[in-house]
């Protein structure tokens, strides 16, 4: 394990130390990307990528898509010249909201015509439709019913498999529909005030970290290093006293016997079989 961390920690200085020589070209980029000008020059291109991948984030691409809804809201201020102009983000919440809306849609197709068999003709699928994942879904849906879908699209890692799941169940289109539009209603709005805060303070804050790039964010690093490797010795920890479990339950089940009544299996008196 230590040899492990040592190598880790020299890949991440050396690393980290060439960005440091790079300031300038870091400061050139934060100049660009913090332009107002160049948002609206660009905006044909930032936009479309932003709603392309939305959309593929509604049919599993397992991609964040708040940082995507992040960037919306920092375009958003950018190109209204560093302002907030309402109707530059009723625009970006209507196109957020679109590409979400096609790709969910996209997902409780994919539910609906497919069902839970999709897992053995696609084998990736079974990394993004866990049983574990599942599970929980289901028991939302037992739970809130139609809510599951406003509940899931606020979480992330089981959005695709709550709107699958609601494909499964036969849920209506427009009933889906509703539902995820409330959630957007909640979910996109904070998204995109978060990126039109980052606009607003995000330069200072970059400018500040790559001055001490060679120094605070090497500690930061070490320490994220440490704490990987500490979690996965506890999920490992924990992931073996539950097969642990598992393996005792499934013994304990087998083991288990049926007990039949003495006065089914003999004939009653006067009575002879056949």
């Amino acid at each position: 394990m230590l040899p492990l961390l040592q190598t880790l920690m020299l890949s991440t200085a050396d690393a980290l130390n060439e960005l440091a020589d790079k300031a300038g070209a870091m400061e050139a980029l934060y100049s660009t990307l913090f332009d107002p000008q160049w948002n609206q020059d660009n905006a044909t291109t930032i936009w479309p990528v932003i709603m392309v991948i939305l959309f593929l984030t509604g049919v599993g691409l397992p991609a964040p898509e708040d940082i995507w809804l992040t960037l919306a809201g920092f375009s958003a201020y950018k190109q209204a010249g560093d302002h907030f102009v309402w109707y530059y983000f009723a625009g970006a919440f209507v196109a957020t909201s679109f590409a979400i809306l096609v790709g969910d849609t996209g997902a409780w197709w994919l539910g609906r015509r497919f069902g839970f068999d999709i897992r053995d003709r696609f084998k990736f699928m079974k990394r993004v439709l866990t049983e574990k994942r599942m599970r929980k879904v289901q028991g939302w849906f037992d739970n809130y019913g139609s809510w599951t879908v406003f509940l899931g699209r606020q979480v992330a890692g089981v959005r695709f498999v709550t709107f699958f799941s609601a494909g499964t169940m036969r849920m209506s289109l427009p009933r889906f529909l509703l539902f995820d539009f409330l959630g957007c209603l909640v979910s996109i709005p904070i998204w995109l005030s978060l990126g039109a805060a980052a606009s607003i303070y995000g330069r200072e804050w970059l400018e500040k970290a790559s001055k001490s790039i060679s120094g605070g964010l090497l500690g930061v690093a070490v320490v994220a290093v440490i704490i990987m490797i500490v979690v996965i010795k506890i999920r490992s920890a924990k992931r073996a006293k539950r097969d642990a479990e598992d393996i005792e339950e499934e013994i304990r089940l087998s083991s288990r016997t049926i007990t039949v009544p003495s006065d089914i299996t003999k004939p009653k008196s006067g009575i002879h079989p056949g």
